[in-house]
């Protein structure tokens, strides 16, 4: 592997949306927030039918409440702070260029960052696209990013050399 591993692509509101909804899905599957979310949902259906038996309305109304944010508002706020984000965001439907090789990620552009392997905590499979953290930002490289399929094999064989694939 002695010629790096290229990675081109335009950061679009198409890879925006991708990058959310896998994300969202990972981070959230990947988190102690989902205990406290089972615990708040199982206290929330407890209040509807207690609610329900004393005629409680008030309560009623805010276990609904609860439920209907915690099943689609939590999201809906945080896609819609993501879009803002990426109409504010200086790499907005800019190129983006990657080198990897065995010293590790080099950025090109839209600035210039090197990552060595040791300072990348994890890279994730997200379907067919995927996620490099290196804490605290993270950076994400959809499937057409890559020239080739081979390209693609030959950066997953490198980061499983280095451990870093999940």
């Amino acid at each position: 592997m002695s010629n790096p591993i290229k990675i081109r692509y335009i950061w679009s509101r198409e890879n925006v949306e991708k990058l959310f909804d896998s994300s969202y899905k990972y981070q959230f599957n990947n988190s102690g927030k989902r205990y406290f979310g089972w615990l708040l949902i199982a206290l929330m259906q407890y209040g509807v039918v207690v609610a329900l038996k004393k005629d409680a309305f008030a309560i009623l109304l805010f276990s609904t409440i609860m439920l209907a944010y915690w099943y689609y508002g939590k999201r809906w706020i945080a896609k819609r702070r993501a879009n803002k984000s990426f109409e504010n965001s200086e790499f907005k439907d800019r190129e983006i260029e990657m080198l990897i090789d065995e010293s590790g990620f080099k950025i090109l552009s839209p600035y210039k960052k090197n990552l060595k392997w040791s300072e990348v905590q994890e890279v994730v499979e997200l379907g067919d696209d995927i996620m490099l953290y290196s804490h605290p930002n993270f950076h994400y490289i959809p499937a057409n990013g890559f020239e080739s399929i081979e390209e693609k094999s030959r950066f997953k064989s490198l980061v499983k050399k280095y451990g870093r694939l999940r």
